[in-house]
Formats: structure tokens, sequence, C-alpha cells
């Protein structure tokens, strides 16, 4: 795999990408789905394979439809808000954190996860100093974040091809198309990749291809 050129800056997923919190969010999603009288996900490939943006989308292709969406939205949050504090970071995680850091890179952090948890699941990992910003999205049911990484960008003073965008969906990689952004996609999160874009399955592998980037 070759190198990543010209970046500058590196804006960062949390859910999936950084954190490792599938297990804990199939887990969650099918109490929710036995409480709707909706059969579970039966592992995480089948997990991987349903999840999908927009969430409307999925709820629906999971058994939830419109009528129901917004309480199992909000079953699905509590649920998660109470378990914020288990999941751990991904491996080397904080590892690539601090080796992008060395390189002189900026770094930003773009959720699809509401301030309060977000600031719950981000507080046992010391993690936040790495980011010169962390976005995060006001509203779960729309829950895409285009709008906070267009915004900042705006504000950056970088080109969006100068910012690499890292991410566990095919949402995060629609949404470095639509802003012009090269795309990594992480493989060990929420979905698997669609097509044949860039993709790691370790996050220290990015070390390497930025070093490889910068020397071309």
């Amino acid at each position: 795999m070759g190198g990543l050129t010209g970046i500058r800056a590196v804006c960062w997923d949390w859910n999936g990408t950084l954190l490792d919190d599938v297990d804990i969010c199939i887990q969650v999603m099918n109490e929710v789905l036995t409480e709707h009288g909706e059969p579970p996900l039966r592992d995480a490939v089948a997990y991987r394979a349903t999840f999908r943006f927009p969430i409307r989308d999925f709820y629906s292709d999971v058994g939830i439809g419109p009528d129901r969406f917004e309480s199992a939205v909000s079953l699905y949050l509590r649920r998660l808000q109470a378990r914020a504090a288990e999941s751990q970071l991904q491996a080397n995680a904080r590892q690539t954190l601090d080796g992008v850091r060395r390189m002189g890179l900026r770094q930003v952090l773009a959720s699809a996860t509401l301030p309060d948890l977000l600031e719950l699941q981000m507080a046992p990992h010391d993690v936040a100093g790495s980011f010169e910003r962390i976005l995060a999205i006001d509203d779960p049911l729309r829950a895409s974040k285009r709008e906070v990484i267009e915004e900042w960008l705006a504000g950056s003073g970088l080109a969006a091809e100068q910012v690499l965008l890292i991410g566990d969906t095919n949402h995060d990689h629609e949404i470095a198309r639509e802003l012009g952004a090269p795309f990594l996609h992480f493989g060990g999160g929420h979905q698997v990749p669609e097509g044949d874009g860039r993709s790691i399955d370790a996050l220290d592998d990015l070390l390497r291809m930025l070093r490889v980037g910068l020397s071309e």
C-alpha cells in the first residue's frame, strides 16, 4: 500500500475507529431489538454487514420502522450511556495519535455522537489533548457529522485535499468524497468497507503510510 502525500491534518472518527465499542453496541442494539419484539443480530459479522447510515435506514433494516424509530433510538442511547465507560481504545490507538502528532500534523475528532455521551466515552482514555478540536453532532436522529467537519474545514486554513478523514463506515467515506478529502477506512469498526478504496486493519499502519507520503 502506497503513501499518503500532501496531508497536513487528520480528521478522526471516534466510535469504532479509535474506540473499540462494536461489541457493546451490538449488545445494546440487541436489547433494543428484543424489547421491540424483533430478532437480535446473531453476531458481529451480521451487524457489520447490516449497519449503515442514515441510521434510520439501519433501524428499518432490523425491523424498527418509522413509527418506533424515535423511541428505539432514545432507549438505545440511554442504555449505551449507562455503559459509556466500558469500551477500550482500539489496539495502538494512543501510539498512533502520538505518532501523528510527532509528525507535526494537526488532528481533530469528529463524532456522530452527542456531546455528553462523547465526553463520557472519552473520559477514561485521556486522549482529548491529542485534538485541536472535538466535533460532535446535536441531533441523534440525523447523526451525520458532515456539517461540523465542513464548518471546521472552512476555518482551518487547509484545503480539503490536505485533510485525511479516517473512519469505519461507508458514510464517513461518503462525507470525504463530498468534501473532496482523501479517506482511509478502518476495517475493525462498525461496517465493512465498500468498493476498493484505501483501508487498513491496524491503526498504526497509518504511520507508515504517512511516513512514505512525506518522503515522496
